[in-house]
Order: C-alpha cells, then sequence, then structure tokens
C-alpha cells in the first residue's frame, strides 16, 4: 500500500504540473502543489523506515547510526528516498512561497518521480541493461504522469462545467495529438521493461507466475483505457464540438472509468516492484 501512494503521489503531482494549461484546461492551485509535494516528502521518510526494516529483518536493535548512514546512502533504494525527500521538501516549501512560476515545481517533481527508477526491478538491474532499464523506466513514468495529470485536469474541467467551453474543446484537440505520443512512449518503453527484467526467451514461463498475472491485469486495464481513449477521441470529441450534450455526459462518464482504470494500473504496478518475475 506505501508503495502504492507514493507512485499515485509522484504521479499526479508531475502530471497535474505537466499538463494544467497544455492538455488540459484548469490550472492547479500551489496549496494543492504544496499539499501533494509535503505528503510525498513523509511517505519517502516512511519508505525509507520500512526499506531499512527489511534490509534488518525486523530487528530493531541492529539499526544503529551506522547502518542507517549505510542504508541511506549507500544503497540505491535509500539514496532514492533521500534525493525523493529533499526535492519534495524544497518543492513544498517553494510553493508555499511563490506561484509566480511552475518551472522550479515542475523539474522538482519530475526530479522526484524519475528517483523511482532506482527502486524495485530497475533499481536492481546492472551495467548497460540497467543503464537502459533506468532510462526507459523514467520515460515511462513521465509519459503515464501525463496521462494522470490530463485525466485528472479533465474530470475537475466537466464537473465544473455543464457545457462544453472552448478551452475544454482546445485541450480536448490538444490531448488527441499527445495523447498518441503518450501512448507510443508507454508501449516502447513497456517493452525495454520489460526485456530488461524477464527477457525474451523466459516470456512462456512469465505467464505462468503471479507476476505474469499481475502484468496480465495491467495490460488489461491499460487496453481498457485505450478503448476509452478512443472512444473519447474519435466519437465524443467530434460531437462536442456541435454542443451535443449527451456528448457532456458520456465524456464525464468515460472520464471518470478512465481514471478508475488509471489508478488500478498504478496499484498494478506497485504490485509489480515487489514481485519476483522468476516466479
Amino acid at each position: 500500500m506505501l508503495r502504492a501512494l507514493v507512485y499515485l503521489d509522484l504521479l499526479l503531482l508531475a502530471g497535474l504540473l505537466l499538463c494544467a494549461r497544455r492538455t488540459a484546461p484548469g490550472d492547479v492551485s500551489a496549496p494543492v502543489i504544496a499539499g501533494l509535494a509535503g505528503a510525498g516528502a513523509i511517505l519517502a521518510i516512511a519508505q525509507l523506515v520500512v526499506t531499512a526494516l527489511a534490509m534488518t529483518g525486523g530487528d530493531t536493535a541492529v539499526l544503529d547510526a551506522p547502518m542507517l548512514r549505510f542504508i541511506a546512502f549507500e544503497t540505491s533504494a535509500g539514496l532514492s528516498a533521500i534525493v525523493r525527500f529533499l526535492c519534495l521538501a524544497a518543492m513544498a516549501m517553494l510553493a508555499a512561497r511563490t506561484a509566480r512560476t511552475r518551472v522550479p515545481h515542475t523539474v522538482l517533481a519530475l526530479a522526484a518521480l524519475g528517483s523511482l527508477a532506482w527502486t524495485g526491478h530497475a533499481g536492481a538491474s546492472e551495467g548497460t541493461t540497467g543503464t537502459l532499464h533506468r532510462a526507459s523506466d523514467i520515460l515511462h513514468l513521465i509519459a503515464a504522469s501525463a496521462w494522470l495529470g490530463t485525466l485528472v485536469l479533465l474530470f475537475l474541467a466537466l464537473a465544473r462545467s455543464r457545457t462544453a467551453t472552448s478551452d475544454l474543446i482546445a485541450a480536448l484537440r490538444r490531448f488527441a495529438v499527445t495523447g498518441t505520443l503518450i501512448v507510443g512512449t508507454l508501449l516502447v518503453t513497456g517493452a525495454v521493461n520489460l526485456w530488461a527484467i524477464a527477457g525474451l526467451d523466459s516470456l512462456p514461463e512469465l505467464a505462468a507466475s503471479d507476476y505474469g498475472r499481475v502484468l496480465g491485469l495491467k495490460l488489461m486495464l491499460f487496453a481498457a483505457m485505450l478503448g476509452f481513449a478512443g472512444f473519447n477521441r474519435w466519437r465524443l470529441t467530434p460531437r462536442l464540438e456541435t454542443a451535443s450534450q449527451s456528448a457532456m455526459g458520456g465524456l464525464r462518464a468515460s472520464v471518470t472509468l478512465e481514471t478508475l482504470f488509471a489508478i488500478g494500473v498504478i496499484l498494478a504496478v506497485a504490485l509489480l516492484g515487489t514481485l519476483s518475475p522468476n516466479g
């Protein structure tokens, strides 16, 4: 659950900052940014504590100062949590003081999100394969955050409006183009990540493992998201441009379901990071 909360917080934070007034109408307020960043900083510390307990088998007696320094500064999981905490703490303070520019907020949010590539399977990869895996994982996370951020902003815009505004229609048109790039990035980086984790020769055995079953669930949820996204783009958006009220209701329902499926994907991803692809 902790891992899922970390993913959800960071993906939402980065996605809202990347997509506000770009692929979706509406903006995100400084208090929301500060709140998500503050929550993420707390979660980073909690995750570091859980990691320390897991590495010592739950024996708090051996968690002395040297052991804590080793875990925090000489393991990939520890360093990732420290970097994440520093980025998010700085971001929370910055957002609380000024909302004039979002560039520093976005850079810090992406750095915090990218630090997740040094946890789970990507963090355990070594050599050239490990470098490629982590780079692919970072791109995968950024693309996923853009999709989630757009969905949440669209959901809020649709909840506030009874009619299709020009801002909403313009945002849907922009997302039609950006969404293609997002989906393409997710497919390519997802394939690279699967190759780096399991290899091509192990795919038959992977399908019969717990990892393979959760991965299959994730892919089904992703396919459902694609279906709703395609329906929105090619059926509902054109009808929305003709001021169809039924299209507004359909779009609200579709975006709501797509957002719920996105949360399901995040839960599956969090679980996959704890499972072995070898069974």
